[in-house]
């Protein structure tokens, strides 16, 4: 499980302000073709620097969905039941509602979802193996 306290941002931060630059020692060229157009988004609308959502684990969501997806051919979202800073999600799996799960917004950047890769990983198959779509 990953370490982190969860610090507010103050509000009187210019929009984009970022206390570091997580992109300083990267070639944005070396990342995935996801993450370079979200940072290029981010940076185009002045945006604090665009850090990947992610599971309590550390490991990335975005990776994590694009392998069960190419896995079973299934089609994994998770979208907000109520959008806000500290709000539950949805896992929703070819358009079933698999389960809701947390998300929070670290003061780090970062969003995650409150609970590690393996375990949503074995809920979403678990869920395709009883539906015979897996």
């Amino acid at each position: 499980m990953t370490d982190h306290i969860s610090v507010p941002r103050s509000a009187d931060l210019p929009a984009g302000y970022d206390e570091e630059d997580p992109y300083a020692d990267t070639d944005l060229d070396e990342l995935p073709d996801w993450w370079q157009e979200n940072a290029e988004h981010f940076r185009a609308y002045g945006m604090r620097p665009y850090r990947p959502p992610r599971f309590t684990d550390g490991e990335l969501t975005t990776e994590v969905v694009d392998e069960i997806e190419s896995e079973t051919g299934a089609t994994v979202e998770f979208r907000a039941v109520n959008p806000s800073p500290q709000s539950d999600w949805e896992i929703v799996v070819d358009g079933d509602v698999v389960e809701r799960i947390s998300r929070t917004r670290t003061g780090e950047g970062y969003s995650q979802y409150e609970r590690p890769a393996d375990e949503v990983r074995k809920l979403i198959l678990s869920h395709l193996d009883a539906d015979g779509e897996w």
